[in-house]
């Protein structure tokens, strides 16, 4: 078991595991006010992260995200495009507030890259002043981004379940986890895991990356109907889909700490269906409960999932053809961001 600094909260899961502390399942009304949309009821002693769209009011949304949302972990992305300055007042608000960030090399180059050594190289490269400029940070983990799901990529390697795909996952993790470890420091360093949105991507185990633990992206989507407030916990979270994705991680990497990346979109936000239906539950009523019960389905059933980082506090991103704002977002949308009007197609 990993001993972490105080830069990193502790590696624990839900109930007890040998000689880890046992915890409760968050359950229940949200901090603060009952308005509040968020996944964490309070204080779990497992990771309650979230991803965040920079505003300018960084110490303002911070603050917002740990005191009403009971959110500790803060993923951003792209911050090796960072100013120092920049950093550093992120980096010191965090800490100012007992929070941590979730720092993600995520950036690659799409027209060369097909994992092979030199493509590691080149992550590490880009990334390699951000890792120096974070290591006595507040850092929760690195998170190491296995592009599998672009095409581009899938096309140089003859499609993403070709046994040339598998190979080179393997042993491209195995390099950049090795390239990266000398600047981790006592950070741990996660690996992705994509079983597709589908669930057909036939990923082959990472275990012998040498990687402390693994973030594992796995979204609900409807079934037949786009599930209303008041459906059962198993459709409004999709359980099946999400436990054969979160079995299939903890099977190919046993032992291991997983993280779970994942969001939920309302229907309501929109006039007609939209293209992306990840996440899609039918309002924000509906919404409220599928946060407390993905919480709950990962804590009750998955000791080895140690947390979870929602898509995302205050993200609302235009997706599909037409385009459409998707209200992930914990927050309520900013004044500029448009929305969809009766017969706007």
């Amino acid at each position: 078991m990993l001993t972490l600094t105080l830069a990193v909260l502790p590696l624990t899961a839900c109930g007890s595991d040998g000689d880890r502390p046992a915890r409760a399942c968050p359950a229940g009304t949200p901090i603060g006010s009952s308005a509040a949309l968020t996944p964490y009821p309070g204080p779990a002693g497992w990771i309650q992260g979230a991803t965040w769209s920079p505003t300018a009011d960084v110490r303002g949304d911070l603050r917002r995200m740990r005191d009403g949302h009971a959110i500790d972990t803060v993923n951003v992305y792209g911050l090796e495009t960072w100013s120092r300055s920049r950093l550093d007042e992120f980096f010191t608000a965090l800490a100012s507030l007992r929070m941590r960030a979730v720092v993600r090399l995520e950036a690659y180059d799409p027209a060369t890259f097909a994992f092979r050594p030199e493509d590691a190289a080149e992550v590490l490269d880009r990334h390699r002043e951000l890792l120096t400029y974070v290591r006595d940070k507040p850092v929760a983990y690195l998170a190491l981004n296995m592009p599998v799901d672009d095409p581009r990529v899938q096309a140089r390697l003859g499609g993403v379940n070709s046994e040339l795909s598998a190979r080179r996952q393997v042993a491209y993790a195995k390099e950049l986890v090795a390239l990266v470890r000398p600047y981790a420091g006592p950070v741990p360093v996660f690996v992705g895991l994509f079983y597709g949105w589908d669930g057909s991507y036939r990923i082959p185990s990472y275990r012998d990356s040498g990687a402390d633990g693994y973030v594992l992206t796995s979204y609900s989507y409807p079934g037949g109907r786009v599930p209303p407030a008041g459906s059962s916990a198993e459709e409004l979270i999709d359980a099946p889909r999400l436990r054969s994705a979160a079995d299939r991680a903890v099977a190919a990497q046993p032992g291991a700490p997983i993280v779970v990346e994942y969001g939920f979109q309302t229907l309501a936000a929109h006039d007609a269906m939209p293209d992306q239906t990840a996440g899609l539950v039918a309002d924000v009523t509906a919404k409220r409960a599928a946060l407390h019960a993905t919480t709950h389905f990962y804590c009750s059933r998955y000791p080895a999932v140690i947390g979870t980082t929602y898509f995302g506090y205050n993200v609302f991103k235009e997706e599909g053809d037409p385009p459409r704002t998707l209200d992930y977002g914990l927050t309520k949308p900013p004044p500029e961001t448009p929305r969809p009007t009766p017969g706007d197609r």
